[in-house]
């Protein structure tokens, strides 16, 4: 029984330190154009979304800029003008407030290296200030695009795709979190159980006989 309860309780431990480290996605949808493959698109939807987990999130520099958070290097997947893809070099996702008073700039985007690299697309707005990339959120629905790479060419699954200059793109920042234990904790917890039912059961079934 002791057995039993010890391999539950360690069950229950790891799904709750499971539970504070999230998976999560990053997004940034709008509107935008360019060219994939050879073909053309002008202001189409699109998605980029970059999937991974929270405890991949830290502070690269914290002496030097503490508003700065970067997430671990992931894939980064799209879906444009109904056409799906990843990109070939992985991203991480990042987010800093600049500057101060009147001309403080709080950012949030995607980025080729970790910590530091080539920019893929940056929003701006005040409410992303001290974001910390581990809680979900959704920016204003008309965040100004502070940076878009256009006119750089990135090998996808889907092809060649090249952003190009358009003053009437658009961009939406999103991040959705949820807290699932990993199949491992899951499986410890039910195993102590299981082991806590039998030997009830055993108990159950000892009859006690006087002579």
């Amino acid at each position: 029984m002791r057995t039993a309860l010890l391999v539950a309780a360690l069950g229950l431990l790891a799904v709750g330190n499971s539970a504070q480290a999230a998976p999560i996605v990053y997004s940034f949808s709008g509107r935008i154009s360019g060219e994939l493959n050879g073909q053309a698109f002008t202001l189409s939807d699109y998605v980029l979304s970059l999937a991974t987990d929270t405890d991949t999130v830290f502070q690269p520099r914290p002496d030097f800029r503490p508003s700065l958070y970067n997430s671990g290097l992931a894939t980064l997947s799209f879906t444009i003008n109904g056409v799906s893809g990843t990109f070939a070099t992985q991203f991480n996702a990042f987010s800093v407030t600049l500057g101060s008073g009147s001309v403080q700039r709080s950012l949030v985007g995607f980025t080729e290296a970790d910590p530091f690299g080539n920019d893929l697309i940056d929003v701006r707005d005040p409410g992303l200030q001290g974001y910390d990339l581990k809680t979900g959120i959704v920016s204003a629905s008309n965040s100004p695009i502070d940076f878009l790479n256009f006119g750089t060419t990135f090998q996808t699954s889907a092809g060649e795709l090249i952003f190009l200059d358009d003053d009437d793109a658009s961009a939406r920042f999103s991040a959705a979190l949820s807290a699932v234990p990993e199949p491992a904790s899951w499986a410890m917890l039910l195993v102590g159980f299981g082991l806590m039912g039998a030997t009830v059961r055993r108990r159950a079934r000892v009859t006690v006989r006087y002579a």
